[in-house]
């Protein structure tokens, strides 16, 4: 199992979460998959709930569950959409771009540490790998 890459894949995310949770947490206020949520918002500003979701990987009820807190902690707003009486718009408050602003140095530091050791030559074929595990798998 040492070698098989869904294992290794999976120990991976759940030790890069875990390490980012306590230090988001701590630094920020939130969560790491709020702060990656935060960060699509910011790309995506305006779009409908259903649409972060999918750019998340989750699905409805996850979602909305995801929203509610943050909307409760006041990091995003959620608009009724103008085309779609059942959907929402999701708009980074304030605070939700002050909070994106403190995950910054977390996150860069996270990427300093993730890319020690490595050549850039050897980091082209992990960003590789790692679009292409996104794409196959959501290719369906």
């Amino acid at each position: 199992m040492e070698n098989n890459l869904y294992f290794l894949l999976n120990t991976a995310q759940q030790t890069l979460f875990r390490q980012v949770d306590q230090q988001a947490l701590q630094l920020v206020g939130v969560s790491a998959a709020q702060i990656t949520a935060l960060h699509h918002l910011q790309s995506m500003n305006g779009c409908m709930q259903a649409d972060l979701g999918d750019a998340l990987g989750l699905g409805k009820a996850a979602t909305s569950g995801m929203v509610s807190r943050l909307e409760k902690n006041g990091l995003v707003k959620r608009l009724p959409s103008p085309t779609d009486g059942r959907g929402y718009k999701l708009m980074l408050t304030e605070d939700g771009e002050k909070a994106i602003v403190r995950s910054r140095p977390l996150l860069n530091q996270l990427n300093v540490i993730l890319e020690d050791g490595f050549k850039e030559s050897e980091l082209v074929v992990i960003r590789r790998f790692m679009h292409t595990v996104v794409d196959k798998l959501t290719a369906e």
